[in-house]
């Protein structure tokens, strides 16, 4: 019995095994539908952290300086004022220097 004649049901299930492992192929995991877009630039981080960190005390209605206010002050104005915050211990002290970048780039926009 030789492979010179394969039985018909050999291609079509070749065929479809190929389908099937080509699907299960490792790749990038499927997104998420409730996780938030990943932020396209430092600014756009910055805004992210600013809503997430910053903005109860420093947004419309908060008891802080206002976005506005912040976003006047110079580099190092907002750097000191971050290091020296009121409230000791509190967010903008403990952010790692990459998001505290973030953070300033979106405050000097």
């Amino acid at each position: 019995m030789g492979w010179s004649n394969p039985p018909q049901y050999l291609i079509p299930a070749t065929l479809c095994l190929a389908a099937l492992l080509a699907a299960c192929s490792p790749g990038e995991p499927p997104a998420r539908e409730d996780a938030a877009p990943a932020p396209t630039s430092r600014i756009d981080a910055g805004a992210d952290l600013f809503a997430q960190q910053c903005g109860a005390c420093h947004g419309a209605s908060g008891r802080g300086p206002s976005l506005e206010t912040l976003q006047a002050l110079s580099s190092e104005d907002l750097r000191a004022g971050i290091r020296n915050h009121p409230t000791a211990g509190t967010i903008p002290q403990r952010l790692p220097a990459a998001e505290l970048s973030d953070l300033i780039e979106y405050l000097e926009q």
